[in-house]
């Protein structure tokens, strides 16, 4: 006991294979120190001697510092290292094995056993910004109001307010805001609606977001969270990790993820920038102002207004250091957040508030609000954030600086490569037709940039080799162009279809018509997983429907004319699958194996083969790749009921998948049942 309890202490502060290679060093050296004793004074080894021979080998601190701390590797160290580190602590609240510290930036305290190859890389906002994946799931909007709270605080009191509102009416456990220590940012649990006061003030310096991992355990369940724009981008990959990351949470060595309560409301700040506590602090020292005798802070055209004793001092702040992630941020008023707040826009005393979700429409109950913000003054910051982005992303260009380009995944159909430049994929056009005009800009596209040009097998174009520099510009010329980009990721993906009736001698449907309405209904709607849908014109299945998720073919039963038909033959002669036989004078179907190509019909030379039963074959839940599935069929009569089916099988399969990015449609269907599924689709359909 003696020794372990030593050498814990000695190498509390090493990795987990150092500690093991330094713990048996140690316990041999004092194992053998002890015998020494022993056999010196003539006595057996005991807890006293070896008491005495671990004394010997000095303080646990002292040793301590004879083991050179080995580097723990960590994969953004690459982020924290080149000051792309947007400084926002959303790292260090989701480490399961708690190795993360947050003390001005993150740093690793002990060897992780992946090598931060987990969910502190994942939901790092300036690893990628996951913002398009993340939008189409929360159907944001832009509504902007001002209005005054009840509750005091900055600029109207509306964060406030709200987060008073929610807590008197049962919607959250606590709230997560920043409070301070001498206007030291502190991450604080709010759960009284009376201790809000204390957290009211706006501060301008870098803060964490620890509470939230504190609230988790100390089992609070629903929270809102008051935080940065960098923070809510960080927080809102937390929500929807399993679709970013393509998997679950991260598992820590107690077989159990990170417990963390649920999200329910992200309250955004407006934000051009945070500072250095220490540097701040340092600069109002040099204007005679001491720090806990400062009442209020604020920031106005260029300006730190510093208000003492009643008295607004004012400090430029370009004598203030900048937190150096801050130059390449893009987003001043946290674009993902459920409502955003701050004070630009609106009257003195009150607050500019941003709605962007039905949650953050909650706000309105809690205040009344009023249009008539001034936009163009939110718009001058936004350009003035962005310019400072474009100027320091030109600048490490310039300097061959690392940028991990985390703004791509603001857009849709964009995904790096495995040399580290972008692809870039644009949506399929309805059954992959395409003018001559839209062809040629693709090529001019690929010629400026340089890129390699891909057809995929969905009739999509791919331009690959895009440098993460031009990525924004390619995406923005060919959207201008009406050349959307998309079709990657858990979303439905573009429609696969035939030529169709139109342009092939087999098809009995317009696809291109089909398609184009499936497309309207459907395109970049967010799934579970990708979801795939395919039209073929005909029984033929040219498109393979019936391994797509939803698929729908084309078909055409017949009936003799018993008038017309003289037993000629040639229906039969053309029939691929022998479905009729000729007797007599007549010509007979046997419709256990007729498919419903329509060929008969078509050859006959008598108008002798009509149509008895005519609309598409619609098939669910099939799946290529590592398994192949064929979907179940069912037969429908118009394109309504595509389009319905397809409607009502995407809201049973986001009820029921619960691993998105790793269960498709066929095994969620499989999993809860073929038979159940398809009865709550039928249902869905009554809706």
């Amino acid at each position: 006991m003696h020794i372990d309890n030593y050498i814990k202490e000695v190498t509390k502060g090493m990795g987990p294979d150092q500690q093991k290679e330094v713990a048996r060093e140690l316990k041999t050296h004092i194992l053998d120190s002890a015998d020494a004793i022993a056999h010196e004074r003539n006595v057996e080894v005991d807890d006293n001697v070896i008491l005495e021979a671990i004394s010997r080998m000095g303080t646990p601190e002292k040793l301590a510092k004879m083991y050179p701390k080995l580097e723990n590797i960590w994969k953004l160290d690459e982020i924290v290292g080149s000051d792309m580190c947007a400084k926002c602590g959303t790292c260090a609240v989701i480490c399961p094995n708690n190795i993360l510290s947050f003390d001005g930036k993150p740093e690793l305290t002990e060897e992780c056993l992946r090598n931060g190859h987990g969910m502190c890389f994942e939901v790092c906002p300036r690893v990628s910004s996951g913002k398009y994946q993340i939008k189409i799931r929360e159907n944001f909007r832009e509504e902007m109001y001002y209005g005054r709270g009840s509750s005091s605080g900055q600029d109207g009191g509306a964060v406030t307010t709200f987060l008073r509102h929610l807590l008197e009416n049962d919607k959250i456990d606590g709230a997560i805001v920043v409070g301070d220590e001498y206007w030291k940012p502190v991450s604080l649990i709010v759960q009284s609606a009376d201790d809000l006061a204390q957290t009211s003030k706006s501060k301008y310096t870098i803060s964490t977001l620890e509470a939230l991992k504190t609230a988790g355990n100390m089992g609070i369940e629903r929270v809102a969270i008051v935080a940065l724009p960098c923070q809510i981008n960080g927080l809102r990959k937390l929500q929807y990790f399993p679709y970013l990351a393509k998997h679950e949470e991260e598992l820590g060595r107690t077989g159990k993820p990170v417990k963390l309560p649920k999200i329910e409301y992200l309250i955004g700040l407006f934000c051009t920038e945070k500072f250095d506590y220490g540097n701040m602090k340092k600069i109002l020292r040099q204007n005679n102002i001491k720090m806990e005798d400062v009442e209020k802070f604020n920031v106005k055209k260029g300006k730190l207004l510093v208000h003492v004793d009643g008295e607004e001092k004012k400090i430029d702040l370009k004598k203030i250091e900048l937190c150096t992630g801050c130059k390449m941020c893009r987003d001043f008023d946290a674009e993902l957040a459920d409502v955003s707040i701050g004070s630009v826009g609106s009257p003195k005393g009150y607050s500019t508030i941003v709605i962007r979700t039905d949650k953050g429409e909650e706000i309105k109950e809690a205040m009344e609000l009023e249009e008539g913000v001034n936009t163009d003054e939110v718009e001058k910051l936004r350009g003035f954030k962005l310019k400072r982005f474009q100027r320091e992303l030109q600048r490490r260009k310039e300097n061959d600086e690392y940028i991990s380009f985390y703004w791509t995944s603001d857009y849709a159909g964009v995904s790096k490569r495995a040399d580290g430049t972008y692809f870039i994929r644009i949506r399929a056009k309805p059954a992959g037709w395409y003018d001559v005009y839209e062809i040629k800009e693709v090529l001019d596209v690929a010629d400026k940039y340089n890129a390699r040009i891909k057809l995929t097998n969905r009739g999509a174009y791919e331009l690959h080799g895009i440098s993460g520099f031009d990525v924004e510009e390619v995406v923005e010329r060919l959207n201008s162009m009406g050349l959307v980009t998309g079709s990657e990721g858990p979303l439905v993906r573009a429609t696969l279809a035939c030529p169709g009736k139109e342009n092939c001698g087999s098809g009995l449907i317009d696809t291109t018509e089909i398609c184009s309405i499936i497309e309207d209904r459907f395109k970049e709607r967010p799934t579970p997983y990708k979801f795939k849908i395919a039209v073929s014109g005909c029984p033929n299945k040219c498109m393979r429907p019936q391994i797509h998720d939803a698929g729908v073919a084309g078909i055409e039963f017949p009936k003799t004319n018993e008038d017309n038909c003289n037993g000629c033959g040639r229906c039969s002669e053309v029939c691929k699958v022998e479905a009729i036989n000729i007797r007599g004078e007549t010509s007979y179907t046997n419709y256990d194996i007729c498919v419903g190509c329509g060929k008969c019909m078509k050859a006959c030379p008598h108008s002798a083969r009509e149509v008895k039963e005519e609309g598409f074959m619609l098939y669910i839940g099939g799946k290529a790749g590592r398994e192949l599935v064929e979907g179940v069929s069912t037969k429908v009569q118009t394109v309504d009921e595509i389009t319905a089916y397809i409607d009502s099988v995407l809201r049973v399969y986001s009820r029921y998948a619960d691993k998105p990015q790793r269960e498709r449609l066929a095994a969620t269907m499989k999993r809860v049942g073929q038979t159940k599924f398809l009865n709550e689709v039928r249902e869905g359909l009554e809706d």
